[in-house]
């Protein structure tokens, strides 16, 4: 018997991910990044050179050394150290915000692309009344009145995320629902939340979640941004926005405070974006 060496049965579908991801360069090069800040959060006790929170009152404002290799903050807190642990708490809380924003915007867009009408109009009218606003100034709206913490940066960026989830979700639930799929299970008589979540839903996925990876990097950025305003994760939780803003004060004596956190958002947002866009190239190519 002949074999392809390519995996058969579940595993072929995997694959076949894979693949598409692989054959992008520039896919592959945001992955690699992805992966790297991934890694570096699961392993963070065993990275960490100190304690993020360590206070060494000799050591403040400290260029790097040999015992603190990118340096030390305002507080005398390895600099090094205080990234790693930073990395778990971005990349817990920006996919767990993307996650709720897509779960609530995708209900919404379902609800108003499928049904249409009244039901439709209600529901893009508020949508739009919230994209109205602009971002930043819903993000210090939200904070300001409920207060910073980890769950509420979550809440706000789902708030804020959820109606441009919404609004793609409708387009392509406008699209899919007039297919003779469709067509055929409303002949059958099958529930409409039937129709929405196993006929449309999965037919539109893949748009979903590629504009959930874009919106991946723009929760990580919008994070950083809370934390800078000192509106994002109360202190001394390692946070790379509030980094760079306590380092911001002291940029003529210690500019690689600022400089390090700052590198470390940009690179996890370049690779999302690289990611997503190698992947959306790929996918529009073998369609």
């Amino acid at each position: 018997m002949q074999t392809t060496g390519k995996p058969s049965g579940p595993g072929r579908q995997v694959w076949e991910n894979l693949s598409i991801v692989f054959r992008s360069r520039v896919a592959t090069a945001g992955l690699v990044i992805i992966l790297f800040w991934i890694l570096v959060a699961i392993f963070a006790p065993i990275l960490a050179p100190h304690d993020p929170l360590a206070q060494d009152s000799s050591a403040i404002n400290q260029a790097p050394s040999r015992q603190y290799l990118l340096g030390a903050d305002n507080l005398g807190r390895d600099i090094l150290s205080r990234l790693i642990y930073g990395s778990r708490t971005i990349l817990l809380l920006a996919p767990l915000s993307v996650l709720c924003s897509v779960a609530v915007g995708t209900l919404l867009g379902l609800i108003g692309g499928y049904f249409g009408g009244l039901i439709d109009e209600v529901v893009m009218r508020i949508l739009d009344a919230i994209m109205a606003f602009p971002t930043i100034l819903l993000y210090l709206i939200i904070i300001a009145a409920i207060g910073p913490s980890a769950l509420n940066v979550v809440l706000a960026i789902t708030f804020v995320g959820a109606p441009g989830v919404a609004r793609l979700v409708r387009s392509l639930t406008l699209d899919i629902r007039t297919r003779d799929y469709i067509r055929a299970a409303e002949t059958r008589g099958e529930n409409p939340f039937y129709i929405m979540f196993l006929e449309i839903l999965p037919n539109a996925r893949g748009p979903i979640i590629i504009d959930s990876m874009l919106r991946v990097g723009y929760a990580i950025f919008s994070i950083g941004t809370l934390g800078f305003l000192g509106l994002g994760l109360p202190p001394p939780t390692p946070d790379w926005g509030g980094m760079i803003s306590s380092a911001r004060k002291f940029i003529w004596t210690n500019p690689l405070g600022v400089l390090w956190p700052a590198l470390a958002i940009s690179s996890l947002v370049v690779a999302l974006n690289l990611f997503a866009d190698g992947l959306r190239e790929e996918s529009t190519r073998y369609q």
